[in-house]
């Protein structure tokens, strides 16, 4: 069996923010592992050196804020995104012709209904004598099924299984979500590990730690819990251990006069400063919406618990649920109450029964959600 040319589809970096980087990252690494040729394909106008990029792709943001008159006036946009995709395929086809034939997997990770649109433009342009060598794998991180537009995506998913018969998966990384995709879609869906945990030089846990260091990671969305977090700033705080919140510039967090202390960070981290970070703090503060992340998975709650760090987190989130499974509910707060917030994690931080609980979490976690287990699970898709 030939080896594939597997190629991650990146339609938009977002400026750096987020994990669309390291997880591609850990995808390159994974592939190649499996002695499959990697590469990654990214808008003109970007540039990602650590994942040796191919600045190949349409660089008009489809993504732009806009109302429905504006999405639908980006069709022809997303038909021209298409176009220089299929430009970019027929290249890496015809470079390939007397060659070894291998499949060409096309992976897509992060994404919305106008580059689905675009996707399957361009390959509706590759002729049918070299189509059949492509693959398409789609991972889909959002609850696209409670989503106004979610017929739009159902068209589109079902479009692009006839343009690619049998050479069509669709992929998630959450089991509850993948069970409502499946429903929806009316199409099998793989459940996909959490591959970008690989944290050198991690540091164990102090014991009675003063401060408490407590990290809010990533920029400031309410769906991830601002207010509430601006509230626990806000609290005043005399009782011991003294606690330190640490967030990013752009919270623009303030502190009270003998509050809890404030500490504002860069709004991008490096994949080392975010490292140092998770070796800093000993809480990770995860107060999202239950309602955005009822099935969505976290891939700092991931990394957090991987790294031996004690999340915090809403009642009612797919963080939650997984905390339940480890019998560790006494992680979901009420966070309408911050000062009860505050003192449940002084209480949680020193709580030796909690932290044996997650130490057998972090184990189940670095079973499933690490390399070797992505790229077995790659492997199991390409024999299927």
């Amino acid at each position: 069996m030939s080896s594939p040319l597997f190629i991650s589809l990146i339609p938009n970096l977002m400026q750096g923010e987020g994990h669309i980087l390291p997880y591609h990252g850990a995808v390159a690494v994974a592939v190649e592992s499996l002695g499959w040729e990697h590469r990654a394909w990214i808008p003109a106008n970007e540039q990602a050196i650590a994942l040796k990029a191919e600045s190949v792709l349409s660089e008009v943001d489809l993504e732009a804020e806009g109302g429905l008159l504006a999405k639908i006036g980006r069709i022809p946009q997303a038909l021209q995104w298409g176009d220089r995709l299929a430009a970019q395929l027929n290249a890496s086809v015809n470079h390939t012709q007397g060659m070894d034939q291998g499949p060409i997997i096309l992976f897509l990770e992060r994404f919305i209904h106008l580059q689905l649109l675009g996707l399957w433009w361009g390959l509706k342009q590759i002729p049918p004598s070299q189509r059949h060598r492509i693959h398409l794998w789609i991972l889909y991180r959002r609850d696209v099924h409670r989503d106004q537009t979610r017929p739009v995506y159902r068209w589109l998913q079902g479009q692009l299984a006839q343009l690619l018969p049998d050479r069509c998966q669709c992929l998630t990384d959450s089991e509850p979500l993948g069970e409502s995709l499946r429903a929806y879609f009316q199409e099998p869906f793989t459940v996909m590990p959490i591959p970008h945990t690989d944290f050198p030089d991690l540091v164990p846990l102090p014991v009675n730690p003063d401060p408490i260091v407590c990290w809010w990671p990533g920029s400031p969305r309410e769906e991830k819990g601002w207010s509430d977090i601006k509230q626990l700033a806000q609290v005043p705080w005399t009782e011991s251990p003294k606690l330190e919140l640490v967030a990013a510039d752009a919270s623009a967090l303030v502190g009270t006069h003998q509050g809890v202390k404030v500490r504002l960070i860069g709004d991008r981290l490096s994949r080392e400063e975010y490292a140092a970070w998770l070796n800093r703090a000993q809480v990770i503060l995860l107060p999202y919406d239950p309602v955005a992340y009822q099935e969505r998975t976290s891939g700092i709650f991931t990394e957090a618990i991987i790294a031996g760090r004690i999340p915090v987190v809403s009642a009612g989130t797919w963080m939650a649920a997984e905390l339940n499974r480890y019998d560790l509910a006494a992680l979901v707060l009420d966070w309408q109450n911050p000062l009860s917030v505050w003192r449940s994690v002084g209480e949680i931080v020193n709580n030796g029964e909690i932290r044996q609980k997650l130490m057998g979490m972090r184990q189940a976690y670095c079973q499933f959600h690490c390399l070797e287990n992505y790229a077995q699970v790659l492997q199991t898709l390409r024999d299927i």
